[in-house]
């Protein structure tokens, strides 16, 4: 569903990558090899049949250093002092402060970086432009939930219904998803960074309660019916409907100011990169209308380029998972990851909660 709606794109979202590339001089990169530090499968494939054909019709070839955000960052910390193994990385939010603190990026010249201007203000700086989002709340059964006489959920607070218990799946701390969800949960309780002990009383009043540390096993449970609702971001909720789960989801209302939570994904350029105009060429390709669209179909990520976020409205389960409107989307919870300690996050994960 979501890739047919993407091949049927508008020629709207064409002719503004076009403009893009033509509003700048195309630079040759003859002989240049681009280390680009990202996940692999179609993360990887996404960049590779677009962004690095692009580049090698300009002479250079690319290079994919697969692995996640975590593992290329301590990639780069071995080789402090060395020619840097990448190039362009890719950054996930609770890493960012780290990378900056390490010494690890270099300004971007956002002259040679266009397409910003498809992004809201506090997506990009001289350090870091954002290259994706993920949106996560609730993703539940309202079929099941109507024959057990529950309403749809609007907190997190609502898994805690006992006709629930032992049919909730929440992110486990370590996942990919379990940082920004154990802090919307201590938001949503009362708590902040600095305390979340709420969050931790919030899971224990759900009761049973299982942890993933893959959102494929929320899409799974929920197809065999184990799983009636559960923790993730609206990627995960779309694939399940798209399996024929009957499925919805909810971005909850954090506190009277803030509905939704938003994690965000962030490329930067590395110190001490050979190839530093081919790395900023490649931060404005990946921000380009035409990849973000289709990699948004490919990954389930919410993209950050407004034409692609506009051209999602056409479909009516995107509409209805997504949180489209970019003043919306601008004022959903986001954890600033340099002003808390993760790992006392873990150490009151490890302590006050049984599994």
């Amino acid at each position: 569903m979501m890739k047919s709606f993407f091949g049927l794109l508008g020629v709207t979202a064409v002719i503004a990558g076009l403009q893009a590339e033509t509003a700048i001089a195309q630079e040759r990169f003859d002989g240049v090899t681009l280390r680009v530090g990202t996940f692999g499968g179609p993360w990887r494939d996404s960049q590779a049949n677009i962004i690095a054909k692009k580049f090698e019709e300009l002479g250079g070839t690319i290079e994919f250093v697969l692995g996640s955000p975590q593992a290329n960052m301590a990639r780069l910390i071995a080789s402090q002092g060395t020619t840097p193994p990448i190039d362009m990385i890719e950054i996930l939010d609770a890493n960012l402060p780290v990378m900056i603190e390490l010494d690890l990026l270099m300004p971007i010249d956002l002259s040679k970086v266009p397409n910003t201007q498809y992004l809201a203000p506090f997506q990009y700086d001289e350090m870091k432009v954002a290259s994706w989002a993920t949106q996560e709340g609730i993703c539940y059964n309202p079929g099941a939930y109507a024959e057990l006489g529950i309403d749809a959920p609007t907190r997190y607070q609502d898994l805690a219904d006992p006709r629930l218990n032992a049919r909730v799946i929440i992110p486990d701390i370590n996942s990919g998803g379990g940082l920004a969800n154990f802090a919307a949960l201590a938001y949503a309780g009362g708590g902040d960074g600095e305390n979340v002990a709420p969050a931790i009383e919030m899971i224990r009043g759900f009761g049973p309660v299982g942890f993933w540390m893959q959102g494929a096993d929320l899409v799974t449970g929920m197809q065999t019916g184990d799983l009636l609702a559960g923790v993730s971001h609206a990627g995960w909720c779309i694939r399940a409907k798209n399996a024929g789960v009957d499925a919805a989801f909810v971005h909850p209302i954090i506190n009277d100011d803030v509905v939704g939570v938003s994690k965000d994904g962030w490329l930067g350029i590395v110190k001490g990169t050979p190839n530093y105009d081919a790395a900023v060429w490649y931060v404005n390709e990946f921000i380009d209308s035409v990849f973000q669209s289709d990699f948004a179909a490919v990954s389930g990520v919410v993209p950050v380029n407004s034409i692609s976020l506009g051209e999602l409205a056409n479909d009516p389960i995107l509409a209805s998972m997504m949180e489209l409107d970019p003043a919306a989307i601008a004022t959903q919870l986001r954890i600033d990851y340099s002003t808390v300690d993760i790992g006392t996050w873990s150490d009151a994960w490890n302590r006050g909660l049984t599994r």
